[in-house]
């Protein structure tokens, strides 16, 4: 299913798919390499050099791509946007990506914990709920909001207490970064007003990835 997915897309920034080996313990996807590694680790490297604003809209840009081929990622995060040698991000890893309307996950899983989205931190196996969270656009666009954040300032999610919940009504808007906890950093009050949209409780209230790029371009030029 993960070759399904990655293998039709082509976009400057979503990592290409290059083809399929077969290893001693399954079939091994391939794609180019890219010897900086994720965002993190080139943020790390060459901090004083890095387009910050060039990097979040290439990301944003290759989000938008999947979203207008109704393809849902489901684990947009740090470890899986790689840059290479001129700074510009590559969305990879499509494990647990699905296309839109069609059931199903390719592996098991609903996203990284402190990138996920309110509605996913209950766990389905509690019986609390009647299907399994399911990752859609708008758990997407969350996860970018948060992951915004860290390429600006190069510093761990500032959320609540994030963990997985028992029940709904246990879950609130105080897991939302708050601006005071960013009040010293390089997000001016612009761009705060984009990206906190993007972590509404309400997954109906965020804006779509196209919206959030486009004002995102606005507030950097």
């Amino acid at each position: 299913r993960e070759a399904e997915i990655w293998a039709p897309l082509n976009h400057k920034n979503v990592v290409p798919f290059l083809g399929m080996a077969h290893g001693i313990g399954g079939p091994i996807l391939v794609s180019p390499l890219y010897e900086l590694g994720h965002i993190g680790m080139f943020l790390a490297k060459r901090p004083e050099v890095v387009n910050r604003a060039g990097i979040l809209l290439g990301v944003a840009a290759g989000l938008e791509y999947l979203h207008a081929h109704k393809i849902v990622h489901g684990d947009l995060k740090l470890q899986n946007v790689l840059v290479d040698e001129s700074g510009t991000p590559f969305i990879c890893d499509f494990g647990i990506s699905k296309i839109i309307n069609q059931h199903g996950f390719t592996t098991v899983g609903v996203g990284t914990l402190p990138y996920m989205a309110p509605e996913l931190l209950i766990p389905f196996d509690l019986g609390i709920l009647k299907q399994q969270p399911s990752t859609t656009t708008a758990t997407d666009v969350y996860s970018f909001g948060i992951l915004a954040l860290e390429i600006l300032t190069s510093e761990p999610p500032k959320r609540g207490s994030v963990r997985f919940f028992m029940s709904a009504k246990d879950i609130g808007p105080d897991l939302s970064p708050k601006r005071v906890d960013y009040g010293h950093s390089v997000i001016t009050d612009e761009i705060w007003s984009v990206l906190e949209p993007c972590w509404a409780f309400e997954p109906q209230s965020r804006p779509a990835i196209s919206e959030v790029r486009v004002q995102l371009m606005l507030t950097f030029a």
